[in-house]
């Protein structure tokens, strides 16, 4: 499994532990286009550690609120996070 942790949230739920900030998509759609090639960047750095995961096949995308994000910028994550 490799974890994708999204750190965006509409609010800020009480029993939640995870790392998150406050974001919506109309205000914050820099801020998302910048996180998601930060996540590309990192997968592409390292591509042996997710080869090695081939065996493996589940990506959970999870932490704050993912749907928060829009849905090309889900697709083109979990592309280069699965490849």
């Amino acid at each position: 499994m490799i974890y994708l942790h999204v750190p965006f949230c509409r609010s800020f739920c009480t029993y939640c532990d995870f790392y998150s900030e406050i974001a919506c998509r109309e205000r914050d759609a820099q801020l998302f286009e910048q996180y998601a090639s930060a996540v590309c960047a990192e997968a592409s750095r390292r591509r042996d550690e997710i080869e090695a995961t081939r065996d493996l096949n589940t990506l959970y995308i999870g932490g704050g609120t993912p749907s928060v994000l829009p849905l090309s910028l889900l697709r083109q994550m979990a592309a280069v996070a699965s490849l």
